[in-house]
C-alpha cells in the first residue's frame, strides 16, 4: 500500500480545488463581459449640440434673480440689485445693449458680459 503524507494532501482535493477556483474565475469574468456588453449596447439618451450648451450657460436678463446675475463678471449685488428693480419698474429689456439704462452699467461693462447673457 501506498502512504501519503499530510502535508502533500491527496489529489482529488487539488483538482476540486482548482475546478473550483477555475468556475470563480469563469464567472467572474462572464459577468464583466455581461457588464461590459450591457455598456456598448445603451442607446445615449440625448445629443446636444454646441450652441446649445452655450445657450444652457448663458444668463437670460429678462428672468435671471440677482444671485444668478452676481455670477456675471463686474456685476456685484448692487449692480444685480438694481438690474432686477429696472426690470421690475420698467419691463423686460429688448436687448443686452439696454443694459446701459441701468444706472452704474455703461458699455465697458455691457461688452464684458455681452458673450455671457441674452434676452428674449
Amino acid at each position: 500500500m501506498h502512504r501519503r503524507s499530510k502535508r502533500n494532501g491527496s489529489w482529488g482535493e487539488g483538482l476540486l480545488l482548482a475546478a473550483v477556483l477555475g468556475l470563480a474565475l469563469l464567472l467572474a469574468l462572464g459577468s464583466g463581459m455581461n457588464r461590459l456588453l450591457r455598456a456598448e449596447t445603451v442607446a445615449p439618451v440625448h445629443s446636444v449640440s454646441v450652441e446649445e450648451l452655450e445657450r444652457a450657460a448663458m444668463i437670460d436678463l429678462n428672468t435671471a434673480a440677482a444671485a444668478e446675475l452676481e455670477q456675471l463678471p463686474g456685476i456685484g449685488s448692487v449692480l444685480a440689485g438694481r438690474i432686477v428693480a429696472y426690470r421690475e419698474a420698467h419691463g423686460p429689456f429688448a436687448s443686452v445693449e439696454a443694459l446701459t439704462q441701468v444706472y452704474g452699467i455703461g458699455e465697458g461693462r455691457v461688452n464684458a458680459i455681452r458673450d455671457r447673457v441674452f434676452v428674449e
